[in-house]
């Protein structure tokens, strides 16, 4: 194996190392990601919103894969599996660009996307076996908010008056106090700000994460095509030849 030979493959593995690492860190991410948030579907107004999270996941399976075969290539001279990764490459390039547009449109309709929220909150009936009740207490205990815009909200719901006992629900309650039982006469015990302008701001974080990220992957796929495209100019297929008869 001559030097430039040897070189392309260092430089080979050390990118499908590379891509290795995208890979795990897309599936563990968007994974946790999905685990994590999975009961704020009621708030969306279009199911869409997860197709980017949903496809950086399939991205890191197809990265992994392909991260594997090339990190093969760097020992074994196949034409057969250096095809086989240029194609997962182009498959995840497709995958990735397509994550990063959807993004790209969801960054600009956030509060379209979240108009459900407001309605989420007013039809709040207190009942723990209720998905959307389940929902809206989950939100609040994650993002440590109260309401849509701040606890005031719940007074204008049907809940609150109905229940005649002047209290928002207990996931309203800051954690470090222990005394709060929801009551609005001890507003400095719960929550201060609203939900719906944090839980904004957090998809808006996530969103250009993934288009930072899938930034990132593109021009690391760009770099190890390249750098397999050397190898295979290097290591050319074998043309079939008619043998002699003897």
């Amino acid at each position: 194996m001559d030097l430039t030979k040897r070189t392309l493959n260092i430089i080979n593995k050390t990118a499908c190392l590379v891509l290795l690492l995208f890979g795990i860190w897309i599936c563990l991410g968007g994974l946790l990601l999905l685990l994590k948030y999975r009961y704020t579907g009621v708030f969306f107004s279009s199911c869409y919103i997860d197709l980017p999270v949903l496809l950086a996941v399939i991205s890191g399976v197809l990265l992994l894969i392909g991260g594997s075969i090339g990190c093969v290539l760097s020992h074994i001279d196949s034409s057969c599996l250096q095809a086989l990764f240029v194609y997962f490459l182009i498959v995840v390039c497709c995958s990735v660009s397509t994550a990063t547009a959807l993004a790209y449109f969801h960054i600009g309709k956030l509060d379209v996307d979240l108009a459900p929220l407001k309605d989420v909150f007013q039809y709040y009936s207190g009942n723990s076996h209720d998905p959307d009740d389940r929902a809206v207490n989950a939100l609040q205990s994650e993002l440590q908010c109260c309401g849509v815009t701040n606890y005031t909200d719940w007074m204008d719901t049907p809940w609150f008056n109905h229940s005649g006992k002047y209290e928002v629900p207990h996931s309203c309650c800051n954690k470090t106090f222990h005394i709060c039982n929801g009551t609005i006469n001890s507003p400095q015990l719960l929550y201060n700000e609203g939900c719906q302008i944090k839980f904004k701001d957090k998809l808006h974080l996530v969103l250009v994460v993934i288009m930072l990220t899938s930034f990132g992957l593109i021009l690391t796929l760009i770099f190890s095509a390249i750098s397999v495209g050397h190898l295979m100019k290097h290591h050319p297929p074998q043309e079939y030849q008619i043998l002699d008869q003897q």
